[in-house]
């Protein structure tokens, strides 16, 4: 499945949503030009580069290559989710109102791995046929076998324990793409990141989307700087969380229905 800026056929969304809910992920060639991944990639460097630990948490040395506030940091970032193709691939996985649970890098340094590099899920909730979380992968350079190609195990996001070691290993298989490529998955897959065994980095940008009626990572709209999000369309806004926010009083409660800061018909 391949497309750069054009609107996907029903077929090709009935196809891709077919191989999410069977093989557990799809991916879409293409995605993006290669001038948008050099651009983001040159970006996401930049933040790498100026990463600060945060206070004396052992997660934050973890977490280094996997930036909880990217959108924090600059729009362009931020930019990737006025993309109406994701809607387009997302919403018969999750209902229209989808929403972002995190939103983070996924960097693997040269000769290294990352946080993700164990054996994993991205959500912990197991609900037999029933979506709650889906990952979105944006790959900024070609994923291969040498700078850390994801490990994932087809059709394991209908198993509810954690494989063991030589399971997952007999079972899996290499997620190689070219850069610019898409990938979407049932966020209950069971994956690993790979080791980078190359000179150079290998960049991705990851997000977790959830059901609109389910608790952020963050409280988005109030992390994110009010300057970055007034830059966004309405796909954009309703993504980070604007639409499905909770009164904190009863002069927000009692507002007309298209002031609402809970839209309603999302559950």
């Amino acid at each position: 499945m391949s497309n750069t800026k054009g609107v996907y056929s029903d077929e090709e969304v009935a196809e891709h949503a077919y191989r999410v809910r069977t093989l557990g992920y799809s991916v879409i060639e293409g995605f993006l030009q290669e001038n948008e991944c050099l651009t983001l990639r040159s970006h996401l460097q930049k933040a790498i580069d100026s990463y600060e630990r945060h206070s004396l948490s052992e997660r934050s040395i973890k977490d280094k290559y996997h930036m909880h506030d990217l959108l924090c940091k600059d729009v362009i970032f931020l930019k990737t989710l006025e993309d109406v193709r994701l809607q387009h691939l997302i919403a018969p996985l999750l209902d229209q109102f989808w929403i972002m649970y995190a939103y983070t890098s996924s960097s693997l340094p040269p000769r290294g791995d990352n946080y993700g590099s164990r054996i994993h899920v991205d959500s912990p909730r197991f609900i037999p046929n029933y979506i709650t979380n889906v990952g979105i992968i944006w790959a900024l350079d070609d994923f291969t076998l040498d700078n850390g190609a994801t490990y994932i195990m087809p059709g394991s996001h209908s198993v509810e324990k954690v494989p063991s070691d030589d399971f997952f290993k007999a079972n899996s298989i290499r997620l190689t793409c070219k850069r610019g490529a898409l990938v979407i998955f049932n966020a209950r897959l069971w994956h690993a990141a790979g080791v980078n065994s190359t000179n150079e980095f290998r960049h991705a940008l990851t997000l977790n989307a959830c059901r609109p009626y389910m608790k952020q990572r963050m409280d988005w709209v109030r992390f994110i700087p009010e300057q970055l999000t007034n830059q966004l369309n309405d796909q954009a806004r309703r993504i980070v969380g604007f639409d499905t926010r909770i009164p904190s009083n009863l002069e927000e409660f009692f507002q007309p229905i298209d002031k609402l800061f809970y839209k309603p018909g999302q559950e």
